[in-house]
């Protein structure tokens, strides 16, 4: 299962090689029909997957200028790789992620 993070423990788990954050909200239709499929990536050991609750870590949703939710936003030691908002099937999500070089 992906792990909650808030603005104390982001920078750190930013710095870990590629992870796949989500940005979302608890009354986000699309952040619930995409859980189970992050979830499934994390639990695999693709990638790890990490999420913020917008409502609860409102400084990280600005200071990454997230607009909209699901935000998707892959890091590789803190920098960020690439971006997608809005809900992703499995077929494209893969996709998303080998664009951004996360997964082979």
């Amino acid at each position: 299962m992906a792990k909650v993070l808030h603005e104390e423990d982001f920078a750190q788990s930013i710095a870990e090689d590629k992870i796949l954050v989500e940005f979302y909200s608890d009354s986000c239709v699309p952040c619930k029909r995409m859980s189970p499929l992050l979830a499934q990536l994390d639990e695999d050991g693709i990638i790890p997957v990490y999420k913020v609750n917008i409502a609860h870590s409102r400084s990280l949703a600005v200071d990454y200028e997230v607009q909209s939710t699901p935000t998707l936003i892959v890091f590789d030691n803190g920098s960020e790789l690439a971006r997608n908002h809005g809900y992703l099937n499995k077929a494209k999500l893969h996709q998303f992620l080998k664009e951004a070089g996360a997964i082979q």
